[in-house]
């Protein structure tokens, strides 16, 4: 069963990823047994040309969030998302932004697990779900879930 620990570890890997430090370093993320949280302030420089909000940004929060939930049931093996569907419901042009992902059901070989996006007003901005699955990668071995 995972404990507190497993989770501030997961954490620490969120904050070490590459891809994090440099598209949205300035993300809070929390992780909680079979739930996770992540908090962005919006910057211009996620904007697509028509100054809102790129899909990137909503599909980078939606899966990080479904897969910290899924990962947090899961303490030996690195996940991967295998599959993710999003639904966007508005656009975003500043704020800040909450995503919460939650586990739905873990099977032997893969996690579903849903999330969405809610603007600073509480509106829901987008909405999705996904399946995860474990990779050969052990944990203890990835940068930031070992330190």
């Amino acid at each position: 069963m995972p404990d507190v620990l497993h989770f501030r570890k997961l954490e620490a890997l969120f904050a070490a990823a590459p891809i994090n430090q440099a598209l949205i370093k300035e993300a809070k993320i929390r992780v909680k047994e079979g739930f996770a949280e992540l908090s962005l302030p919006i910057r211009q420089e996620y904007y697509h040309g028509a100054m809102s909000l790129h899909g990137a940004i909503y599909f980078k929060l939606l899966d990080d969030a479904a897969y910290f939930a899924a990962a947090s049931m899961e303490t030996q093996y690195f996940m991967v998302t295998k599959r993710y569907q999003i639904d966007f419901r508005r656009p975003v042009t500043g704020g800040v932004l909450k995503a919460s992902g939650e586990l739905v059901s873990a099977g032997e070989s893969d996690w579903l697990a849903k999330s969405e996006i809610v603007n600073e007003n509480g509106q829901l901005v987008a909405s999705g779900q996904g399946v995860f699955v474990k990779s050969r990668l052990k944990l203890n071995d990835q940068k930031g879930y070992s330190s």
